[in-house]
Formats: structure tokens, sequence, C-alpha cells
């Protein structure tokens, strides 16, 4: 794994770098980085946490393009919620519209907001006190790409998330909740 990392970090170091606008290729895929910190103090309360995800976009035209993702975050537990670890939080998928600001196609900059919906889902982590579930949510995200060549791109974005996670199907008090977290996402994509 190391090896085939440094072989790619050369490779993407010695590739001549003449893009001159943003990538003419209209379809991406990608891989990301991203940190989750929650908002609101609702239960389960977590910690910031890291982790990752993948994604395709496509671009209709300069303005518009769809992009469908799947991400995991892990988190400990935090405040009331202390010694309550290993709460992952999955956005499976989650598919966003966005809308691009700059009509200069000449531009390696490419900033961009978007709308979107998803499927979310937190797992129980280590104490079984019934705050897994599923749920729909929605969010905003606000960022940018730099298109170093026609093929390569660097983003990065802040992504505002809102859902309501379904525990269980009794209709008590404690059947549902809200998670409202933030996550900053840095990417690196591929046009084709």
């Amino acid at each position: 794994m190391k090896k085939t990392l440094i072989i790619f970090l050369t490779l993407l170091i010695l590739m001549p770098w003449y893009a001159e606008a943003r990538s003419a290729k209209n379809k991406t895929v990608g891989v990301y980085g991203m940190g989750n910190i929650q908002l609101l103090g609702t239960e389960p309360e977590y910690a910031p946490g890291p982790g990752g995800g993948a994604y395709f976009d496509y671009r209709f035209n300069h303005r518009f393009s769809l992009t469908v993702d799947a991400w995991v975050t892990t988190h400990n537990g935090d405040d009331s919620s202390n010694g309550d670890d290993d709460i992952v939080l999955l956005g499976i998928p989650t598919a966003t519209l966005k809308l691009y600001f700059i009509d200069d196609e000449s531009s390696k900059w490419d900033p961009y907001a978007g709308i979107g919906l998803g499927v979310f889902a937190l797992t129980e982590g280590s104490t079984a006190n019934g705050t897994n579930g599923v749920g729909l949510g929605a969010q905003i995200d606000v960022g940018f790409d730099y298109h170093f060549t026609d093929i390569i791109a660097l983003g990065f974005s802040g992504i505002f998330r809102s859902a309501g996670i379904i525990h269980n199907l009794d209709g008590g008090n404690n059947s549902a909740t809200a998670i409202i977290p933030f996550s900053l996402v840095a990417r690196l994509g591929f046009h084709f």
C-alpha cells in the first residue's frame, strides 16, 4: 500500500500542469476525507469525528451537476453520551444538485452551492441504549473545486445536514431523534 501511494504521488507531481480551464469532461469520480461535528446536542451526543467517502458527479452543463455519494464518519460519545464510543454515522447514499457560480469556462476555480437529500444511518455505539436507526434528511453544500488538469481536481466544501433518525416504530417519546451534523470535506476528483 505504501509503495502504491508513493508511486501515485510521484506520478501526480510529474504530470504536466497545463490546464488553463476547468475540465471539459462531464463525469467525475472521486474520494474524500471529512470531519463531522454535531451542531446541537441530541441523543446520542457525539464528539467530532473523522471519516470519508466516495462520490460520482454528472455535470449537465456549465451551471448544474448532480452528485451522488456514500460516506461514513466515526465518533465517540460526548456529554450525556460520554462512554458510548464507536458511534458510526453513515450517508447511504446522499444526492446533491449543485449550482455553479462562475460562467467563465476558462477559470480553474469552480465555486458552487448545492441542496440535497439523503438516507442517513446511525449505529448503536458501545452502549446498548437504543440510539441506532435510519432516517431521511436534507443538506446544504457550499464549496469549490480547483481544476489542476483536464483530469484532476481538488475541492473543499462545508455541508450542513439535518436528518430525522427513526429508532423504533413503537410510537413512544424515544422513537425518533434529530441529528444535525456539519461536515468539512476535502476531495480529490478524476474527470472522464
